[in-house]
């Protein structure tokens, strides 16, 4: 039963998601440069999403975040890469208690207990990639936050034949890291 509720509170977060992401947001000047001015927070949202594959997704997941209110680039970039780290933490989490049951298919937890494994990994990759990104190491950024999804990618291939484990949770994640990819890219176009 427990199962039940978490899948079912999952899936009515992933509609959401994909509702903000299709719906229209707002745009800003087509200034790439205009978060040099000192523009902060909700108006520099979409210049840091620009590059989004989804872009009202990542416009959404920014603007979820109440310190990206005051927040630069820098820090939009911040709380792009701690929403995929958290996110990651919370996949991990449930892996494990998906291991808990003692019901589940042999086939099953071995696959539970690599994707574990592999989105602890993420999150330390993301955790590195935030370090990156204060230090202003972008390329390192761009390179761990590739891992990361890697890492959720083998999940996939470790669950083949058992996708409703996942029920769309890795999705979501890459967006979430993609988010941050684009802001990223944004931040190399400033320093070039």
């Amino acid at each position: 039963m427990e199962y039940h509720n978490v899948t079912t509170l999952f899936l009515l977060f992933l509609v959401t998601i994909i509702l903000f992401s299709i719906a229209p947001h707002p745009t800003t000047a087509a200034d790439p440069n205009q978060h040099k001015t000192g523009i902060k927070g909700a108006t520099l949202i979409p210049t840091a999403c620009r590059y989004a594959v989804k872009k009202g997704f990542c416009n959404a997941m920014l603007e979820a975040d109440p310190n990206s209110k005051d927040a630069d680039l820098p820090g939009l970039g911040l709380i792009a890469l701690r929403q995929a780290a958290s996110n990651a933490s919370d996949i991990a989490e449930y892996f494990k208690n998906l291991l808990n049951d003692s019901s589940l298919d042999p086939e099953v937890q071995d696959g539970a207990s690599e994707c574990l494994e592999m989105y602890l990994d993420a999150a330390e990759q993301l955790d590195d990639s935030a370090a990156a990104l204060m230090s202003k190491g972008y390329k390192d950024v761009n390179a761990w936050v590739d891992v990361a999804i890697t890492d959720s990618k083998s999940c996939d291939v470790a669950l083949v034949g058992h996708e409703s484990v996942l029920g769309g949770k890795s999705q979501v994640f890459r967006w979430l890291c993609e988010n941050a990819l684009a802001v990223n890219k944004v931040l190399v176009d400033e320093k070039n």
